[in-house]
C-alpha cells in the first residue's frame, strides 16, 4: 500500500503541474490546430490519396493526435530534471519507497497530460468537420492513446535520466522527436514513400501508433492492426524498463 500510496502522490503532482500551466497547456493545443487547420484545408488537394471520399483532414488528424501525445509526453521527461535542480528530487529519493514507484508515479503524470491533450485534439478534430468511422472505434483509438502516452513519457524520462540540464534535454529532444513524426506516415501514406525510407519508417515505433489510430478512426491502414498493438505494447514495455534503470543508475 505505501508503493501505491507514493505512486499516487507523485502522479497527482505530476498532474497539478500540468493543470496549473496554463501557458504550456495553451501553446500544446494550438499547434496541433495549426496543423489540422492549415496543412488539412490547404494541403488536401497536393496529397493523392486513394481511398475514395476521404479527405486530406482525415487522413492527417491521426497523425496530428499521435504527434500531440508524442510532444507532450516526451517533453514531460524535463521534469526530472527540474526536480534535480530545485532539490526536489532528493526529497523523493529519501523517502522509503522503491525507485520503480517513483519512476512509475512520473511516468503516469506525464502519460496521464499526454493522454487528456490527445482527447482534446480527437475533439477539435471533430469540430472541424472530421467524420470518423464510428464510435466504436473511437473508443478503441483511446488505448493506441494510451500506449503512445506511456511509451514516450518513460523513453523522455530514460533521456532526462541521463542529462543534467534542461536545455540540454530540450536540443536533443526537439531533434529525436521531430524525425520521428514526419517519418511516420503522419503527413503522407506509407505505401507510397520509397522502398529505402519504408524501412526506416518500420523501425519508427511512433509509425505503428499512427497507422493503429488510422485503422480505428478512418478505417485506412497499412500495417496490421494485431502488428502494430504488439509493436505499442512491446516499445512501451521496453521503455518503462530501460527508464527504470537509467533513473536507478543516475542516482546509483
Amino acid at each position: 500500500m505505501g508503493e501505491l500510496k507514493a505512486v499516487y502522490t507523485i502522479w497527482l503532482r505530476e498532474s497539478l503541474k500540468w493543470r496549473r500551466d496554463r501557458a504550456g497547456f495553451m501553446s500544446s493545443i494550438m499547434q496541433p490546430i495549426f496543423w489540422l487547420a492549415i496543412f488539412g484545408f490547404g494541403m488536401g488537394r497536393s496529397v493523392g490519396l486513394e481511398s475514395p471520399g476521404l479527405s486530406y483532414l482525415a487522413f492527417l488528424a491521426p497523425g496530428v493526435i499521435a504527434q500531440n501525445i508524442m510532444f507532450t509526453a516526451f517533453f514531460g521527461g524535463v521534469s526530472v530534471l527540474y526536480d534535480k535542480e530545485f532539490g526536489f528530487l532528493k526529497e523523493i529519493l529519501v523517502a522509503p519507497v522503491s525507485r520503480l514507484a517513483i519512476v512509475a508515479g512520473k511516468v503516469l503524470g506525464g502519460a496521464t497530460s499526454a493522454f487528456v491533450q490527445g482527447i482534446i485534439v480527437l475533439a477539435f478534430s471533430l469540430l472541424l468537420g472530421v467524420r470518423f468511422t464510428s464510435l466504436s472505434g473511437m473508443v478503441a483509438s483511446l488505448g493506441i492513446m494510451a500506449l503512445i502516452s506511456f511509451a514516450f513519457m518513460a523513453l523522455g524520462l530514460a533521456l532526462a535520466s541521463g542529462l543534467e540540464r534542461a536545455a540540454s534535454f530540450q536540443s536533443i529532444g526537439r531533434f529525436t522527436t521531430m524525425p520521428m513524426w514526419f517519418l511516420s506516415g503522419a503527413l503522407w501514406p506509407l505505401d507510397k514513400s520509397p522502398e529505402w525510407l519504408k524501412v526506416i519508417t518500420l523501425l519508427n515505433p511512433l509509425t505503428y501508433g499512427v497507422d493503429a489510430l488510422r485503422t480505428l478512426l478512418i478505417n485506412v491502414n497499412v500495417l496490421d492492426l494485431t502488428l502494430g498493438i504488439t509493436m505499442l505494447i512491446a516499445f512501451t514495455v521496453a521503455m518503462l524498463a530501460l527508464g527504470t534503470y537509467l533513473f536507478n543508475k543516475s542516482e546509483a
